[in-house]
């Protein structure tokens, strides 16, 4: 009997990850160290093989399931990174507390490396799964935040394996390398039903309209340290699927069928997260409903599509959507782990922020970093280089796509330098302190790297190379 040979250097991160999480159920009073060091060397191992040739093990023919190329490494040391944040934010926990996050880590480092259908949403919900508690803290709100993550999740994840399902009975494979080749000759009414169903739940991850109301509900009812995690890693993992499924599975054969789709979550995301996010009075409100709108801005290049000739233009669309994600959960993760440290258990009113520069200056000014970059203003040019990374795609191929996403940045300027002035103007600030200092400064210092060599990112991020 034939065995299958597996290459355990590219599964070194993932071994890594998930004896992390092993290790930290059993660590104690420990936990938190036993995360953060294993964490940090499971990412540490994917940057070092991400320098390395690439690596593809699982194979079935031709075909691998996982493959550690330089996209696959840096994401997984990304999501790593993010973990290793949000366990510093987290304080004094119990040990299950950083079991749980480093099993979602372990998903969201599987998924990067992801190349079939089965590898993929099983490594997305391994991702979310941990979520469903660690977003129920004590009392009816956290159980109200639970419970609705946890129906919205199961809702979109039973709606993307109806598409999945769809897609290997029109292509006959699971593998996206095939599929981008077997769809081409298939039934079109079964390749657009398994298209929309699929793509429609991975956008549930990125909490893109319309799955998008159980977002605000959640962040603002989170522990903070749980709301960085779900409006960056979270949201990275949603990020990666939809890219990795159109890109190596769907186009070119399936292109105009997602383009249609994704253009049209795209524009409602940009208006139903700006317009909820005019509206707000708390800092997490603002925070958790322009991130709908971002997952808009994150689709925008694939929803042109249909308008994409060739593998080299999808290729550049699928490379401004990851750009764009990397920059955006850098980002987010910056305001919300800097918000932790001022507030730590609740977010407050926006008028709340008032002071806050004076009484805890270095986790405000990373604040305002990252909502300024948010708003992709200079000089926090992580945010502007992520919609330059967009609108250079769209104006080539969906010039009407270019203005919404403009009109959307424009109308996004309204709650995001409110925010900043209020920070830095507005007198108050009773209570703030700098905790978690060198977590808030270390996000900060990645904020300020990605503004200055943010060709480092554009490049991982790029599949034409």
């Amino acid at each position: 009997m034939e065995t299958q040979a597996i290459d355990h250097a590219a599964l070194l991160p993932l071994y890594l990850a998930a004896a992390t999480a092993a290790a930290a159920l059993f660590a104690g009073r420990f936990a938190k160290a036993a995360a953060m060091a294993g964490l940090a060397a499971s990412g540490s191992a994917a940057v070092w093989l991400a320098f390395g040739p690439t690596r593809e093990t699982f194979a079935v023919g031709e075909w691998h399931s996982f493959a550690a190329d330089d996209a696959s490494m840096g994401l997984a040391a990304l999501f790593a990174g993010i973990t290793v944040l949000v366990a510093a934010i987290s304080g004094s926990r119990e040990s299950e507390y950083f079991f749980l996050l480093a099993i979602s880590a372990s998903g969201g480092i599987a998924l990067a490396s992801s190349r079939d259908l089965i590898t993929l949403i099983v490594a997305l919900e391994t991702l979310t799964v941990p979520l469903y508690l660690l977003v129920a803290k004590p009392g009816r709100a956290g159980a109200e935040a639970g419970v609705t993550f946890l129906i919205a999740s199961i809702t979109a994840s039973s709606t993307a394996l109806m598409g999945a399902a769809l897609l290997y009975a029109a292509g006959g494979s699971v593998h996206f390398a095939a599929l981008s080749e077997d769809l081409d000759g298939a039934d079109t009414r079964l390749v657009a039903a398994g298209t929309a169903l699929l793509l429609g739940g991975l956008a549930f991850k990125l909490a893109a309209a319309p799955l998008h109301s159980w977002a605000p509900l959640v962040l603002e009812r989170a522990p903070l340290p749980i709301a960085t995690y779900l409006a960056s890693a979270s949201k990275l993992g949603g990020a990666v699927a939809v890219v990795w499924v159109v890109h190596f599975a769907l186009a070119p054969s399936a292109g105009t069928v997602a383009g249609i789709v994704l253009a049209g979550i795209a524009v409602a995301s940009i208006a139903v997260g700006n317009v909820g996010a005019l509206v707000q009075r708390r800092t997490v409100g603002v925070l958790a409903w322009s991130g709908i709108a971002h997952a808009g801005y994150v689709l925008a290049p694939l929803g042109a599509l249909s308008a994409a000739t060739g593998r080299d233009g999808e290729a550049a669309a699928a490379s401004a959507a990851l750009a764009y994600a990397v920059f955006f959960v850098l980002m987010e993760a910056g305001a919300f782990a800097s918000l932790t440290s001022m507030r730590e258990h609740d977010g407050g009113a926006i008028a709340d922020l008032g002071g806050l520069f004076r009484a805890a200056p270095r986790a405000s000014t990373v604040f305002v970093i990252a909502v300024i970059g948010l708003a992709g203003l200079p000089p926090a040019l992580a945010g502007t280089f992520a919609k330059i990374a967009v609108l250079e795609w769209l104006a080539s191929s969906a010039v009407w796509l270019a203005v919404v996403v403009v009109a959307g940045a424009v109308v996004g300027l309204a709650y995001y330098l409110p925010l900043a002035r209020t920070v830095l103007v507005s007198r108050g600030g009773e209570g703030a302190k700098d905790r978690y200092g060198l977590a808030v400064l270390a996000i900060g210092a990645a904020l300020v790297a990605v503004s200055l060599a943010p060709q480092a990112v554009l490049e991982f991020t790029s599949f034409s190379q």
